[in-house]
C-alpha cells in the first residue's frame, strides 16, 4: 500500500498538470496505427489521444523520443535547449483519457494522486508526459530519498525540486558544523526542505522556510507531519496579518516554519541570524514552476541583494550555495554573485568563499556534459551584512 497523503483534501492552489474535458475534440489513435502516421498528425498541428494498451502508448512515446533525438541531436548546452524545446512540443500534443481517475489504457499503472488532484472528475484528458511525470514523482514520494547529512529520508511532493547532487550540501554541512553560532535562520527557496533539516540537526531554534512554489510548502508540511514535528505553518492572506495555522502537535525542539512567500517572506533577519539560499544556477527565463529552482530570469540577483540589503539588519549572515555551471558551459561570461558583491560591496562583507570541483577531471572525456562537469565548481559564499542603510523596500 502506497504512502498516504496526510492533508485531505489537497489544497486547491497546488500546481498540478493541466487537463481537458473528456469531450474535447482530439483524434484518438490506437494499436495498429503506424507510428509515422501519428507523428505526421502531430506535425500538422493536431493533438492525439492514445488508446488501447499502456504498452502501445509507451512504445510510440519511446519511438517518437528517438526520432526527436535523431532530428535534434545534443552535443552542447545550446543544442540541448533546442532538443528540449522540440521534444516539449511533441509531448504537449500527446494525451490519454482517464475515467474515474484511472487511465483508459489496459495495464497502465494507477496513481492515487489522480484522485487527490482531480476530485469529482469522472472523465478527462491529461498529457501522457504529465501522467508519466506524476508516476515518477509518486515513486520518489513513497520511497523517499536518503541524504547523508540527516538521519531520515525526505519525501518530495509532486512538482517540488530536490537535489540529485550532494556537493553543495556537503559544503554547507561542513561549514555549519564549524560555524554554528546561530539560533534563528531562514531557508529561502526551501524545496524539499533539505537545508532546513540540516540546520535543525545543528540545533537552530527557529528555521523559517520559504518558497514561492505552493507544492514545496505543502510537501514540507507533510514531511513535518511524517517526522512527528511541529505542524504550524505561516500563512499570508492578502490584506491580512500573518497567522499561524495549527495543523498538528508540537514536538519539543521542533523548529521549522513553512511559508509560501517570495525570498524572506515575513522573516526579518537580525544580528546573528542566518540566511541560507541555494539560488538557481542558470540564467534563463523559467517556463514552469519547477524551472524556477534551476533557471533565474534577468535581474534576479540584483533584486535578491536589494531585498537582503533593505530587510537584513547589520550582523546578519548570508550563506549562498551556488555553482559556476553557467560559466563552465559557456552560457554566460559573468558570475552573478561576484557581480552583485561588487555592486553591493558597501552593504555586505565577504567572510568566506569555498569551492569544490564537481567531478574529478576525467581524461579523454567524450560527452559534452562531462566536459562541463570537469570545469564546474560547487561554491559557498558567506557574507555578513554591514552597517549600510537598511530601510523597507
Amino acid at each position: 500500500m502506497g504512502m498516504q497523503v496526510y492533508s485531505k483534501p489537497l489544497p486547491d492552489h497546488l500546481n498540478k498538470p493541466a487537463i481537458l474535458p473528456g469531450n474535447a475534440n482530439i483524434r484518438e489513435v490506437g494499436p495498429g496505427t503506424a507510428f509515422g502516421k501519428i507523428k505526421h498528425t502531430i506535425d500538422k498541428g493536431h493533438n492525439v489521444c492514445l488508446t488501447g494498451t499502456y504498452g502501445f502508448a509507451m512504445s510510440f512515446y519511446s519511438w517518437l523520443k528517438k526520432q526527436v533525438a535523431i532530428r535534434f541531436p545534443i552535443h552542447d548546452y545550446p543544442s540541448s535547449r533546442v532538443h528540449k524545446k522540440e521534444w516539449h512540443t511533441f509531448q504537449s500534443a500527446i494525451w490519454i483519457r482517464l475515467t474515474k481517475n484511472s487511465p483508459v489504457l489496459r495495464k497502465a499503472p494507477d496513481n492515487p494522486w489522480l484522485v487527490a488532484f482531480y476530485p469529482g472528475k469522472d472523465d478527462f484528458l491529461i498529457r501522457f508526459s504529465d501522467f508519466l511525470g506524476m508516476n515518477g514523482a509518486r515513486q520518489w514520494y513513497e520511497q523517499g530519498i536518503r541524504y547523508p547529512y540527516i538521519d531520515h529520508k525526505l519525501h518530495p511532493f509532486y512538482g517540488v525540486y530536490f537535489p540529485t547532487r550532494h556537493q553543495h550540501l556537503a559544503l554547507f554541512d561542513r561549514w555549519l558544523d564549524s560555524n554554528n553560532v546561530f539560533r534563528r535562520a531562514v531557508d529561502i527557496g526551501t524545496g524539499c526542505g533539505i537545508l532546513s533539516f540540516i540546520m535543525k540537526k545543528y540545533g537552530l531554534r527557529k528555521i523559517h522556510a520559504t518558497d514561492i512554489n505552493p507544492n514545496a510548502i505543502y510537501g514540507l508540511q507533510e514531511e513535518l507531519h511524517r517526522q512527528g514535528l511541529f505542524g504550524e505553518t505561516i500563512r499570508q492572506d492578502p490584506g491580512k496579518e500573518l497567522v499561524p495555522e495549527q495543523s498538528g502537535t508540537k514536538k519539543p525542539g521542533a523548529s521549522i516554519f513553512p511559508e509560501q512567500a517570495d525570498l524572506l517572506g515575513s522573516f526579518r533577519p537580525a544580528e546573528n541570524d542566518l540566511v541560507v539560499c541555494n539560488p538557481p544556477w542558470i540564467p534563463q527565463e523559467p517556463e514552469t514552476p519547477l524551472d524556477q529552482a534551476c533557471y533565474y530570469p534577468p535581474g534576479f540577483f540584483p533584486r535578491f541583494f536589494r531585498k537582503m540589503t533593505s530587510h537584513c539588519e547589520p550582523g546578519a549572515t548570508l550563506a549562498l550555495l551556488f555553482s559556476d555551471y553557467a560559466l563552465a558551459a559557456g552560457i554566460t561570461e559573468t558570475h552573478p554573485i561576484k557581480e552583485a558583491l561588487n555592486t553591493f560591496r558597501k552593504d555586505f562583507k565577504l567572510i568566506a568563499c569555498e569551492q569544490q570541483p564537481v567531478a574529478e577531471k576525467a581524461a579523454g572525456s567524450k560527452t559534452w556534459i562531462q566536459e562541463i562537469r570537469n570545469k564546474e565548481n560547487t561554491e559557498l559564499f558567506v557574507l555578513r551584512k554591514t552597517q549600510g542603510e537598511s530601510s523597507p523596500s
